[in-house]
C-alpha cells in the first residue's frame, strides 16, 4: 500500500521560536563546470550557483535532517528534459547528495557529493550513528524482499493496509528489536539533543509506539519545552485514543470559506475521515475509490469529512475541483492544534470509519477495504 510518511517538523511552523542559525559553506573541488547546489531541508529549498564548486547558505531553522544536492548546470536544458541527461553523462560523477544534520554551522568538502566529509556540532556522532541505523535498516529490507520473492502473492495497492493477523518473521523481530534499542539507547545517552527529539519524530512514523513513547520521556527539559515536543505529545495521546472501539476524539475545522465544521454535527451517521493533500500523489490515486464510494452509499446514512493537511490553500481547491470531490472539505491547523497529529496520523492518504455514536469501527481503508467495510455496515 503506498504512502507518504509525514514527520512532525511538517505540522509545525518552520520559524519558531526554537529555531537557530545556521550555516552550511564548503567546497567540491571536483566541480569544474558550473553546478547548482540544493540545500533542502524541513520541506524547503535554497538553490545557489556555482562556478568552482563553493557554496554557502544561511538562514534560521528548527534543527532538523537536511540534503545538498549537486547538479551540473545547463542553461539551455533542466532536469525535466530528456537531453539534459545526454549532456550530462561526462559530468555524472559530479552529480550526488549529502544528507546531514542541520544544526549550528557545519562544513562539507570534499572532490565529489560521494566522498564529500562533513563537519561541525556533533555531526561526527550523528554519522556514526546513522550508520549503524542504516545497517541495520539494510538487513530488514533484505530480509523483507526475500519473503516477497518468496512467500508472498504480488500487492494490489487497492486492497488496503497490512492485515493485523500477519506476523513478521522472528528474524524480522530482533532485527526490529535491535534497532529500536539502538534509537532509544541513543536518545537516552543523549537526551538533551534536538538529534533526538527528531529520533523521537522519525519514530513515531514507524509503528513502534512503545519505543516512541519511552523516547519522550526520556527526552531533557530543555526539549520539552519546544513546539515539536508539544505536537508529539498531542501524537502520542493519538494512538492511545485512535484504536477500534474507542470515541474518537471531537473537533472542529474550518471549510474553504472560513465555515466551522465540528465533528459532532455528523452525529447518527456513519462517517469517514479523510486525511489527504493536494501533493500526496497516493491520495490523489485514491480519490475516485473514495468518491465511489460516496455515490454508492450517500443516501444510505452516509457521509465523507475530508481533512487536507495542505500549506497552499490554492492548491487544495484546485485539487478538490479536479477530483470532483463532493462532500465537506476543511483544512487542518499547524502545531499542536492539528487534528491529524490528534488522530496519530503517521501517512496519507489515511481515514477513520465511525459509526453513529462516533466509535472508531475501521481505519486506514482503502479501494476494496472500503468497499467491503461499508457493504458490512450500510446493507
Amino acid at each position: 500500500m503506498k504512502q507518504i510518511t509525514l514527520l512532525i517538523c511538517g505540522f509545525v511552523m518552520a520559524i519558531s521560536a526554537y529555531s537557530q542559525a545556521f550555516s552550511v559553506k564548503g567546497k567540491i573541488s571536483g566541480a569544474n563546470i558550473p553546478v547548482t547546489f540544493v540545500l533542502a531541508y524541513a520541506g524547503q529549498e535554497l538553490k545557489q550557483m556555482s562556478n568552482d564548486g563553493t557554496f554557502s547558505f544561511s538562514g534560521t531553522q528548527f534543527p532538523a535532517n537536511a540534503t545538498l544536492k549537486l547538479i551540473p548546470y545547463n542553461p539551455h536544458l533542466t532536469l525535466e528534459d530528456t537531453s539534459y541527461w545526454s549532456w550530462v553523462k561526462p559530468y555524472s560523477h559530479l552529480l550526488g547528495a549529502r544528507t546531514f544534520f542541520l544544526e549550528g554551522n557545519v562544513t562539507i568538502n570534499g572532490k565529489s557529493m560521494n566522498d564529500a566529509t562533513v563537519n561541525g556540532m556533533n555531526q561526527k556522532l550523528y554519522e556514526t550513528f546513522r550508520l549503524k541505523e542504516e545497517a541495520l535498516t539494510k538487513s530488514l529490507d533484505s530480509i523483507s524482499s526475500l519473503g516477497k520473492a518468496t512467500d508472498e502473492p504480488e500487492e494490489d495497492e487497492n486492497d488496503g493496509p497490512e492485515q493485523p493477523g500477519s506476523v513478521p518473521s522472528e528474524a524480522t523481530q530482533k532485527l526490529f528489536a535491535k534497532l529500536s534499542a539502538l534509537r532509544l539507547g541513543f536518545v537516552k545517552k543523549y537526551p538533551d539533543s534536538y538529534f533526538s527529539l527528531n529520533l523521537a519524530d522519525e519514530t513515531s512514523s514507524s509503528g513502534d509506539v512503545a519505543t516512541f513513547n519511552k523516547m519522550l520521556d526520556a527526552l531533557s527539559e530543555r526539549m520539552r519545552k519546544t513546539e515539536r515536543f508539544a505536537s508529539l505529545k498531542v501524537m502520542a495521546k493519538g494512538f492511545n485514543m485512535n484504536k477500534l472501539g474507542n470515541v474518537a476524539k471531537a473537533f472542529e475545522l474550518n471549510t474553504a470559506t472560513g465555515t466551522p465544521v465540528s465533528l459532532t454535527s455528523y452525529k447518527g451517521k456513519y462517517v469517514l475521515i479523510d486525511f489527504w493533500a493536494s501533493w500526496c500523489a497516493p491520495c490523489r490515486a485514491e480519490n475516485p475509490n473514495v468518491v465511489k464510494a460516496y455515490n454508492e452509499f450517500k443516501d444510505k446514512n452516509f457521509d465523507i469529512l475530508s481533512i487536507s493537511l495542505d500549506a497552499k490553500r490554492e492548491e487544495w481547491l484546485k485539487a478538490v475541483k479536479e477530483d470532483q470531490l463532493p462532500w465537506t472539505q476543511v483544512i487542518d491547523k499547524k502545531g499542536a492544534g492539528s487534528v491529524a497529529l490528534a488522530y496519530a496520523v503517521t501517512g496519507i492518504p489515511d481515514n477513520v470509519l465511525l459509526d453513529p455514536n462516533g466509535v472508531i469501527i475501521g481505519k486506514g481503508l482503502r479501494g476494496a477495504a472500503l468497499q467491503a467495510a461499508l457493504s458490512k455496515v450500510l446493507k
